[in-house]
C-alpha cells in the first residue's frame, strides 16, 4: 500500500458501489389475484409507467449529486443498449462513471416495479452479473472519497463480489474514507449475512429502515435497534420511519425527527432520498437534527415524482420546503 495515497485529495464527496439496473416502473390498482380469481386475476392493466435508471447506489449517487455533491459510481452494465443508457443518464447528471465495469458478453440487470396506489410494491429483477473485478476499485479512487456507500445486498451476490467489496472497505477506512452502509435487501442470501455485519461493525453511518433493524438487531422499537447497532460497531444510526419520520443515534444522543405531509405519488426511492439527503448534511458538518430534517425533507420531495431518480430534488428545493414547513 503507497504510503502516499494517505494523502491523496478528496476530490469526490460519494462515491457509490453498488447496483445498476433500468428500472421499469408501474402503477396498478392491485396485484394479480391468482389465488382468489384464478385465471381472471392474471392480467392487470396499469395507469402509469416509468423507464429509467435505477438501482440503490446509483439512486444515491444520483441523489447526492442532485444536491450538489461529487459523486462517483462503480457497478456492472452490459455492453448493450440498456447499458448505454444507464451510462448516460449518470454521466448527464455530472456523476464519475470513469471506474464502471462493462461486460463485453454480459447483460444490464432489469427491475421492474408494480406499485398499487395503495399498497406495497412489489419488484422483479433480471439480472446481469453484479461481479465488480477489484481493479475497478483501485486504491487511490478509494482514497479520494470523503464517503463510501454500500448497499448491503451486494454484499450477499456472491462470496468473490462480499469479499471484494469489503477489502475495499477496509481499504478505504485506512484512506480515512467514511464508511456508509445501507442495508438494503441484505436477507436475500442469508448463507452470507456475516458479511453484512462486518459491514457494520467498520461503518460510520448505517441507514436501515425499521423492518431492517429489527432483522438486524432482533429490537422491535427503534432505539433499542439503534443502539444494538452501534453496540455492533456502528458509530451513527439513522433508522427511516415511513411517515412518521427518522431516529438517529449518534453521540449527540438518541432522538427522533418527525416526517413532512406531504402528497405521495410513489414510494419507491423515498429511502435512497433519504439517504441523499442525510449524507449531504453529513457532508456540511451540519447537527445531526439538522442534517435529519433535511434529509425527511428530500425523501418528501422525492414520493411526490414516479420512478426511482425522477424528482430527486436539489438543495434550493429541500431548503424552500424547509423554509414553508417551519411557517406551518
Amino acid at each position: 500500500m503507497a504510503s502516499d495515497l494517505f494523502d491523496t485529495p478528496k476530490t469526490l464527496d460519494v462515491l457509490a458501489v453498488g447496483d445498476a439496473n433500468m428500472d421499469v416502473w408501474m402503477q396498478v390498482p392491485h396485484h394479480p389475484d391468482l389465488a382468489g380469481s384464478g385465471e381472471r386475476g392474471m392480467g392487470v392493466r396499469g395507469d402509469a409507467y416509468y423507464f429509467g435508471a435505477g438501482g440503490v447506489a446509483a439512486n444515491v449517487a444520483m441523489g447526492v449529486s442532485r444536491l450538489g455533491n461529487k459523486a462517483g459510481f462503480v457497478g456492472a452494465i452490459g455492453k448493450d443498449d440498456l447499458g448505454d443508457q444507464f451510462q448516460s443518464s449518470l454521466r448527464s447528471a455530472g456523476i464519475d462513471v470513469g471506474h464502471l465495469y462493462i461486460m463485453e458478453h454480459g447483460s444490464t440487470s432489469l427491475a421492474c416495479i408494480f406499485e398499487p396506489t395503495q399498497g406495497e410494491f412489489v419488484f422483479y429483477v433480471c439480472p446481469g452479473s453484479r461481479y465488480i473485478p477489484p481493479e475497478h476499485l483501485p486504491d487511490d479512487y478509494l482514497a479520494s472519497a470523503r464517503m463510501l456507500f454500500l448497499p448491503g445486498h451486494m454484499l450477499t451476490q456472491d462470496e468473490i463480489t462480499c469479499r471484494t467489496l469489503l477489502d475495499a472497505l477496509h481499504k478505504a477506512r485506512q484512506y480515512h474514507t467514511q464508511i456508509v452502509l445501507d442495508p438494503a435487501k441484505y436477507w436475500l442470501n442469508p448463507d452470507l449475512e456475516s458479511f453484512v455485519f462486518d459491514a457494520i461493525a467498520n461503518s460510520d453511518l448505517i441507514l436501515p429502515n425499521r423492518s431492517e433493524a429489527e432483522l438486524l438487531t432482533g429490537c422491535g422499537a427503534p432505539a433499542d435497534a439503534a443502539a444494538a447497532l452501534m453496540d455492533m460497531g456502528a458509530s451513527n444510526v439513522a433508522i427511516t420511519l415511513g411517515a412518521e419520520g427518522c431516529l438517529v443515534a449518534s453521540n449527540e444522543g438518541i432522538f427522533t425527527c418527525e416526517g413532512i405531509k406531504t402528497e405521495i405519488k410513489s414510494a419507491l426511492g423515498a429511502g435512497d432520498a433519504f439517504t441523499s439527503g442525510f449524507l449531504h448534511g453529513c457532508l456540511k458538518g451540519w447537527p445531526m437534527m439538522e442534517t435529519a430534517r433535511f434529509a425527511n425533507a428530500t425523501a418528501a420531495l422525492k414520493i411526490r415524482t414516479a420512478g426511482s431518480q425522477e424528482g430527486l430534488p436539489d438543495a434550493s428545493t429541500v431548503e424552500s420546503i424547509l423554509r414553508n414547513s417551519n411557517k406551518e
